[in-house]
């Protein structure tokens, strides 16, 4: 059976500094984009709050899963939020086999 998935805060991806504060994250199709901030939160649009929430708001949506909504750029290329989910993930199992 598949173990469960450990809840990974979005703070996590700040201290462990994947992510600056100040770094800018855009949706797909670059409709929307959003400021982290150096709690763990976001700014976009006048709208603080979980990359959950910001992500909600923007699209005037009931819900919204950050971790594939947001991506950020590293040389030129935008990345989905989810990928440094999971190199945390890997790394908090300690386990350097490949993700499941």
């Amino acid at each position: 059976a598949k173990r469960a998935e450990v809840r990974i805060p979005f703070g996590q991806v700040i201290e462990r500094g994947m992510l600056r504060p100040g770094e800018e994250l855009f949706s797909i199709g670059n409709r929307h984009k959003a400021k982290v901030r150096a709690d763990g939160s976001l700014i976009g649009n006048d709208v603080k709050g979980s990359i959950h929430q910001v992500g909600a708001a923007l699209e005037g949506a009931p819900s919204c899963n950050g971790w594939t909504y947001w991506h950020f750029r590293r040389e030129g290329k935008m990345i989905p939020l989810d990928i440094l989910r999971q190199q945390i993930r890997a790394e908090m199992e300690g386990d350097t086999a490949r993700p499941n």
